[in-house]
């Protein structure tokens, strides 16, 4: 993963200032987050299961 994503970082035209972080750091950060939150597809996805029961 991190070889994808440090070849797109090297084609990607950047703006502002650089990261502080290392690109594995911003990896890994990013799937710690995806991992932990769930999404709206998730939440939906509940509530429809709930309406259905009741």
């Amino acid at each position: 993963m991190t070889e994808v994503v440090r070849a797109r970082s090297k084609t990607k035209v950047k703006t502002g200032r650089p990261g502080k972080l290392r690109i594995e750091d911003q990896l890994l950060m990013a799937l710690e987050y995806w991992r932990e939150y769930r999404t709206y597809f998730h939440s939906v996805k509940q509530k429809i299961c709930k309406m259905s029961i009741d």
